[in-house]
C-alpha cells in the first residue's frame, strides 16, 4: 500500500513539475496593435501563449480591456489546462467585472465578479464579451510542461523618428537576461548585458535578444532615427508647407476640441488637426484647455481637400505644460465657409432647427444668415450663442457644434433674482446704479434691492452710473447671493444721481440689510490689537466690526475723537463650522476732528504747494497757527516728521 501511494506522490509531482504558468501582467506585458479599423484588434505573446481580442486595448495602463461583443482568445502550442483573469471593479456593467463574459463550460465568475476561472485541456479556448466590457489586470495561463518559447524583448519608446535625443529602455520576461548590440549586428549571449537605458543622440539600430535557463527568443530590432527638423514659427507657416514636408511648429497651441483621434489646436495664426492614425499615445493624452509647448513636430496633409493636418508620425510631442480656455472667433453664420475650416467661432443669437435629412440642421443668426450643422444630438430652439468648429464634408461647410447656451432668462429687478447658484444666466431688463467699485466688487442698486457683482468687467465705474440690461449667473458666498457677471453685458454707462447712504442703528442691521450703503456718523472707533485690518464700530447702539477691504481707505492711524463712516453691510464665515458673522467694508473714513482741509494744505489756502513748506516751517520754528492742516502724517503731533510727509505728498 506504501508502496502505491508513493508511485501516486511522484505521478503528482511529475504533473507539477511539467505545469507552467504564464502570466499577462497590464501595464508590463502589453500587445501591439496589428491593424487599425473600426473594430480595433489587439494581440500580445508571451512564452508561447497568444492572447487575441478582436476589439480590445491591451496598451492601457492598468488592464487590458476587451471591448463589449469583442472575441477574446487564448491560445498556444501546448495544451492549456487553466486560465485565471484578475478582473476589476465589482458587480454592475459599469464596472468591467468578468460577469461580462458570456456562460461557457468549465467557466466559473465570482461572486464579486474579480475572478473568471477556466478550466480545462484545449489548445485554444474563447471568451466572448457579450454582456459589456471586461477588464483584467492580469491574465495567468496554465500550459502543460514547461514554456518552449521565450517572448522578444520590447522597446520604449518605440522605434520610428525624433527631433532629439532618446533614452530607450529594453524589456523582458520576468527573469530573462537580455543582451544587445547598436552595431547592426545579432547579438549573442556574450554580447553586452542590458543594464539601464540606452541614450540615442544618433541614428541607430538596437538589436536584443533575452535569454532564460535554455530558452533564447527571437532577435528583436528597433531602428532609431535622430531627425533635424527645421522650425517654422506658427500654424500659419505650417500650413503653408507642401503635403509630406515635416517642420515643428515654434508657437505655443491651444487645445480647443477632442474627437476620437483628432485633437483640434490653435494659435494666433490659425488651427491646425493633429491626427493620430496610429493612436500615438501622446497625442491621444492632450485634452481640451491644455497648452502645448512650441515644438511639436510631425507631417503635415490635407485632408478631403480643405482640413490641414499634422499626422503620425509625429516626430516630437511635448508634454502639455499647462491650461489655458480658448477664446473663439465672434462671427456670423455667413462666416461658415470652406476657407474657414477648423476655425473656432462663436454666434450669438441664434436659432437651430431640424432638416428633413437625419442628423443635419439649420443654424441661423440674428441677421437672417444661415449654415449647416452636423450631428446626433443637436438641440433645437433659440440659443443665447453656440461654440463650434467649421469642418467639411463632401465639399460642404458644416458644423461641429460644441457648446450651446440657452438665452438668459430677463427678469425686471434684482429682487427677482433666485437666491440659489441655478447655472442661469439671467437678465436685468430695468436699469440699476452703481454705487461704488473695487477691483472686481461692484455694488449696484435699484433703489428696491442692493446686490454685489463680482467678477471681471472691463471698466471702472462710479457712483451714480446707470447700466441697463446687465447678465450673470447667481454665485453663494458665505450664504449670500451674489451676480457673476457677463462682462459684454456691462457696457457704457449713462448718467445718473449719486447714491445717497442710509443710516440705520448698529441694533437693528441684519443679514437681510446685506449689501446695503449705509453712514454711521459721530461713532467712536476702538483699535484691534494686533490686527492692521479690523477695528470696532460703536454708534451707542451697538458694535459692529469695520474690515479694510478695497476703495482705497486706510486704517485709522488715531482713534481718538469721533468719525463718520460710510461703506457697504458684508459678512464673513471663518469656516464651515462657524456661523456667519456681520462685517461693514467701509468706503471713507472721515474724522470729525478734521476741519476738511486736504492733507498738507498746512497754509488752508485749498491747494498743497511749496507754499504750505513755509507755512509748516513757521508752525514749527515760531509757534504760529496753522490756517490749515499741519499735522501732514496724521499721528497727533505737529513735528519734524510732518516736514517728511508733506515733501512726500508734493513729490508724489
Amino acid at each position: 500500500m506504501k508502496k502505491v501511494l508513493s508511485l501516486l506522490l511522484v505521478a503528482v509531482l511529475g504533473v507539477a513539475a511539467y505545469a507552467a504558468d504564464i502570466e499577462f501582467v497590464a501595464g508590463t506585458t502589453v500587445g501591439t496593435v496589428t491593424q487599425v479599423t473600426s473594430n480595433t484588434p489587439y494581440e500580445m505573446t508571451l512564452s508561447g501563449v497568444t492572447v487575441h481580442s478582436t476589439y480590445g486595448a491591451f496598451n492601457a495602463g492598468n488592464a487590458y480591456r476587451m471591448g463589449k461583443n469583442s472575441v477574446n482568445t487564448i491560445s498556444s502550442g501546448q495544451t492549456i489546462t487553466k486560465i485565471v483573469f484578475e478582473c476589476l471593479g465589482t458587480v454592475g456593467s459599469s464596472n468591467y467585472g468578468g460577469d461580462g463574459f458570456a456562460a461557457m463550460d468549465g467557466m466559473t465568475v465570482s461572486e464579486d465578479t474579480k475572478t473568471v476561472t477556466w478550466t480545462g485541456s484545449a489548445k485554444e479556448v474563447v471568451f466572448t464579451a457579450s454582456g459589456h466590457q471586461v477588464r483584467a489586470s492580469k491574465i495567468i495561463v496554465t500550459i502543460e510542461g514547461e514554456a518552449t518559447s521565450l517572448s522578444a524583448p520590447t522597446f520604449s519608446p518605440a522605434a520610428g523618428t525624433y527631433t532629439t535625443a532618446q533614452q530607450v529602455t529594453i524589456s523582458a520576461e520576468e527573469g530573462a537576461t537580455i543582451y544587445y548590440t547598436t552595431n547592426g549586428a545579432d547579438p549573442l549571449s556574450t554580447d553586452e548585458i542590458y543594464a539601464g537605458p540606452i541614450e540615442v543622440a544618433q541614428s541607430m539600430t538596437i538589436k536584443a535578444i533575452a535569454v532564460k535557463g535554455e530558452l533564447t527568443s527571437a532577435v528583436a530590432t528597433a531602428q532609431y532615427v535622430i531627425a533635424q527638423v527645421n522650425t517654422v514659427a506658427n500654424i500659419a507657416a505650417f500650413r503653408a508647407l507642401d503635403d509630406d514636408a515635416v517642420a515643428a511648429i515654434g508657437s505655443e497651441l491651444n487645445v480647443y476640441y477632442v474627437s476620437g483621434d483628432n485633437v483640434y489646436v490653435k494659435d494666433d495664426s490659425g488651427y491646425l488637426c493633429l491626427y493620430t492614425k496610429s493612436k500615438n499615445a501622446n497625442v491621444k493624452a492632450y485634452k481640451v484647455n491644455d497648452v502645448i509647448p512650441a515644438g511639436l513636430a510631425g507631417k503635415k496633409a490635407t485632408y478631403r481637400d480643405y482640413i490641414i493636418e499634422m499626422v503620425d508620425d509625429f516626430l516630437n510631442v511635448p508634454a502639455a505644460s499647462g491650461k489655458n480656455t480658448p477664446v473663439p472667433e465672434v462671427v456670423d453664420a455667413s462666416y461658415v465657409t470652406t476657407a474657414h475650416t477648423l476655425a473656432y467661432i462663436k454666434i450669438e443669437n441664434v436659432t437651430i432647427t431640424a432638416q428633413e435629412t437625419a442628423s443635419y440642421f439649420t443654424v441661423k443668426d440674428s441677421k437672417g444668415n444661415e449654415c449647416t450643422a452636423y450631428g446626433s444630438s443637436i438641440p433645437t430652439g433659440t440659443f443665447d450663442y453656440i461654440i463650434a468648429m467649421i469642418t467639411v464634408y463632401s465639399g460642404n461647410p458644416q458644423l461641429t457644434i460644441i457648446e450651446t447656451a440657452a438665452p438668459p432668462v430677463e427678469i425686471g429687478s434684482i429682487g427677482e433674482l433666485p437666491t440659489t447658484a441655478d447655472g442661469v444666466k439671467y437678465k436685468i431688463k430695468n436699469p440699476v446704479t452703481v454705487i461704488a467699485q473695487s477691483g472686481q466688487q461692484l455694488y449696484i442698486t435699484d433703489y428696491d434691492a442692493n446686490m454685489l457683482v463680482y467678477g471681471s468687467l472691463d471698466r471702472e465705474y462710479k457712483n451714480g452710473d446707470v447700466l441697463t440690461g446687465i447678465m450673470g449667473t447667481i454665485t453663494v458666498y458665505n450664504g449670500m447671493v451674489e451676480l457673476v457677471p457677463v462682462a459684454e453685458s456691462f457696457g457704457a454707462p449713462d448718467e445718473g444721481s449719486e447714491v445717497e447712504p442710509e443710516e440705520i442703528p448698529v441694533e437693528e442691521v441684519s443679514l437681510s440689510d446685506m449689501h446695503k450703503y449705509l453712514k454711521y456718523s459721530e461713532v467712536t472707533l476702538t483699535a484691534i490689537e494686533g490686527d492692521s485690518r479690523n477695528f470696532t464700530l460703536n454708534d451707542g447702539t451697538g458694535d459692529l466690526t469695520v474690515r479694510i477691504n478695497g476703495f482705497g481707505v486706510e486704517y485709522p492711524a488715531s482713534f481718538e475723537g469721533t468719525f463718520d463712516v460710510t461703506g457697504f453691510v458684508a459678512v464673513y464665515k471663518k469656516n464651515a463650522s462657524t456661523d456667519a458673522v456681520l462685517q461693514f467694508y467701509p468706503t471713507e473714513i472721515k474724522s470729525n476732528s478734521d476741519p476738511g482741509f486736504e492733507q498738507g494744505d498746512v497754509n488752508g489756502d485749498g491747494v498743497v504747494s511749496g507754499a504750505d513748506v513755509t507755512a509748516l516751517y513757521n508752525v514749527l520754528l515760531d509757534g504760529a497757527e496753522p490756517a490749515g492742516d499741519a499735522d501732514v502724517n496724521g499721528d497727533g503731533v505737529v513735528s519734524g516728521a510732518d516736514v517728511t510727509a508733506l515733501y512726500n505728498i508734493l513729490l508724489q
